[in-house]
């Protein structure tokens, strides 16, 4: 009968306890959620966020390795028909956020063994900037930090009753996660040891290990999503393996290995120290206290479970430090899972000093109940999240952020009908978005060829005769890299965002307008300036405002190839755009340039981001190529530097809260020459 009774006491108290990690979960879940929906971007973002949710949206394959877990996934929430497509794509990823959240909460639960120090350590884990960061748009990591969650947690399970089903279990789920980031395998040799630590040589049988590698090859199946949807070619075209040779490609990204182990062992220990020292940026001061003074508890009280978090960490660490991709960042959330570990672990022996000492504060006073003891640390620790909350929320608020949609738009808006765009893969995929999602300019044909990985891909892919196929040809101004290897071979027109490539010289007429009159102003006795085209229109992000000038030779002009650089500048001197090129882009040899002919010169202001409001004076200097200084100017304005012409003075005014089309936050500015 005692044993009945104590046997149904402990049911009971089972149930209340998983009842109780049920409200914590649910509680991390809600406010997480709330918290990242608040921060969301609400458009396409850009490179990888665009790129994905065009393909998710087509049931379609993403950059290398392809992500097939990821894309079958989010598909299903891309045809959800509320709000549009980015933005149900990024409800997905900040829902899988809020749901590794409250999955790490019961990791960090059974590693510490405390609800308060699990609770206090998952919030602050979801409010570190990198992994919120990723919460914000459409992203695979947010998908892999829950599937991280759930090996650890499934690990856990066969740690605690040895049942195999659970290591099987464990197989089949790593499998999953390896088809959606790589990241995973870092995480194999640290769970090959604590199976080993736990079970000794002699556990790894045949069987089981067949088993289990069955099992993880039946996760992987989930690659075999690939061929099959690249029978059908779904955008955006660029990732669809058709044969055995490009699906090993997809697989193994060729693109990205020349970046892997390419810099000796100077810079992966620079990396190192630089990437861990961040954690007092990610984690705090108090957090890296915390997660060290945890660390060595945990060292000291299951140093097999220490072992296997800092393998984790230490294989991430290995690996991210010899990868040279810009975005390098994100591969250390591993590092930061494992980090959030050792601070709920550190948590506990912060709880159990302070609970020390305020029984003996107490002794005598009042009666030491839990409440007294561990209260007012508790709320202290509280501190953390609250701290990382608040400091991180303005780094990773996107949720005014248009820029990816107002870039892409202006190209698009830009571009003739039938035109090559080149690109970055960072700007061209949102105007894939636009295209294979939305429907607009069918007619363009994009392609990201300055992100060949040399000077010499870049070039063969610019072939003259490929080229020459398109009725007009652009390359985008947001990454320049391969601007010098095209000015080599063709004449570039800046034109806001873009670049507009030309392969000839138009003809003269062209370029000379008919154009009559005395120079408003005069530089040196080089160059006189006629006359501007300017009207009133307006300077907002994303969105270019034109203008051209009229140049004609004076007398003691002898051919000299001449410069000239606009700037647009606030009243206190802060340069907002900045220009320089030949004068009249080079199009027409200046050499034949004949007293009286009129050039003239059309240019794009471009703001990418919104600028405070107030007065901005654009100005235009000349100068001889070469030479550092400019001509004098016959018409300096004010006690301005005399070598200065003031074109336009622009009044910026407050962004009124969204435009006609009810989205976009504009900054109008009226131009007056």
């Amino acid at each position: 009968m005692e044993a009945a009774g104590h046997s149904t006491a402990s049911r009971a108290q089972g149930a209340s306890a998983r009842r109780l990690d049920g409200i914590a979960c649910g509680f991390l879940f809600l406010v997480s959620l709330l918290a990242y929906l608040r921060t969301m971007r609400p458009t396409f973002g850009w490179g990888d966020s665009s790129e994905l949710i065009t393909a998710a949206y087509h049931l379609g394959n993403g950059h290398a390795p392809g992500y097939p877990t990821w894309m079958l996934i989010m598909h299903p929430f891309s045809r959800i028909p509320v709000g549009d497509v980015a933005f149900r794509v990024n409800f997905a990823t900040a829902l899988l956020g809020a749901v590794a959240v409250a999955l790490l909460y019961l990791v960090y639960r059974t590693i510490s063994g405390n609800r308060i120090a699990a609770f206090i350590a998952a919030l602050t884990f979801a409010f570190a900037a990198t992994f919120w960061d990723q919460t914000t748009e459409a992203e695979v990591y947010t998908l892999h930090v829950c599937l991280a969650a759930a090996i650890i947690l499934v690990l856990f399970a066969w740690r605690v009753t040895g049942r195999d089903r659970w290591l099987f279990l464990l197989s089949w789920v790593v499998g999953i996660s390896l088809g959606n980031h790589a990241l995973t395998a870092l995480m194999v040799p640290a769970i090959l040891y604590l199976v080993w630590a736990e079970k000794g040589r002699r556990f790894f049988t045949l069987r089981r290990v067949a088993a289990c590698a069955g099992l993880c090859l039946l996760g992987l199946s989930v690659y075999a999503y690939e061929p099959i949807r690249a029978t059908a070619n779904p955008p955006p075209h660029l990732n669809n393996p058709h044969n055995l040779v490009e699906f090993w490609a997809q697989l193994t990204a060729p693109g990205a290995r020349h970046s892997m182990f390419d810099r000796g062992w100077v810079v992966p220990l620079h990396r190192a120290l630089i990437h861990t020292g961040r954690l007092s940026t990610e984690f705090t001061l108090l957090g890296c206290a915390l997660a060290l003074f945890g660390l060595g508890l945990l060292w000291r009280r299951d140093r097999k479970l220490a072992v296997f978090l800092l393998l984790i960490g230490l294989f991430d660490v290995a690996y991210a430090v010899n990868f040279s991709i810009f975005d390098i960042y994100v591969y250390y959330l591993p590092l930061h899972i494992v980090w959030a570990a050792f601070i709920s672990v550190g948590i506990v022996g912060a709880l159990a000093l302070a609970g020390r000492a305020m029984s003996r504060l107490q002794r005598g006073l009042v009666s030491p109940t839990p409440g007294w003891r561990y209260g007012p640390a508790t709320v202290l620790l509280m501190v953390l999240p609250v701290m990382q909350f608040t400091g991180n929320l303005h780094r990773v608020d996107g949720s005014q952020d248009y820029g990816s949609e107002l870039f892409a738009r202006e190209v698009m808006g830009i571009a003739e009908p039938g035109a090559l765009i080149l690109a970055d893969w960072w700007t061209i995929a949102p105007m894939g978005y636009l295209k294979y999602i939305d429907g607009e300019r069918p007619d363009l044909i994009m392609f990201a060829a300055p992100s060949l990985h040399s000077d010499e891909g870049f070039i063969d892919f610019a072939q003259e005769d490929f080229l020459r196929s398109y009725p007009a040809v652009y390359f985008v101004e947001m990454l320049t890299y391969r601007m010098t290897l095209l000015r080599e071979k063709t004449y570039m027109v800046p034109q806001g965002p873009v670049y507009r490539v030309f392969l000839d010289r138009p003809p003269r007429e062209e370029v000379l307008a008919d154009v009559a009159g005395r120079p408003v102003a005069r530089f040196g006795d080089q160059v006189g300036l006629v006359r501007v085209d300017l009207s009133p229109g307006e300077l907002r992000p994303g969105k270019s405002l034109p203008f051209a000038l009229y140049w004609t030779p004076l007398a003691g002009y002898e051919g000299a190839p001449l410069q000239a650089i606009f700037v647009l500048e606030s009243e206190q001197g802060e340069r907002i755009w900045l220009e320089s090129n030949l004068l009249g882009h080079d199009l027409c040899p200046l050499t034949d340039w004949q007293p009286g002919e009129v050039l003239r010169e059309e240019h794009r202001i471009y703001l990418p981001d919104p600028v405070p409001s107030g007065g901005y004076d654009l100005f235009v200097r000349v100068r001889e190529r070469g030479s550092s200084k400019c001509l004098a100017c016959d018409r300096p304005y004010g006690d301005r530097n005399p070598r200065d012409y003031h074109i336009a003075r622009i009044s910026v005014a407050d962004p009124e809260p969204t435009s006609d089309e009810g989205r976009i936050p504009t900054a109008v500015a009226m131009l007056r020459p």
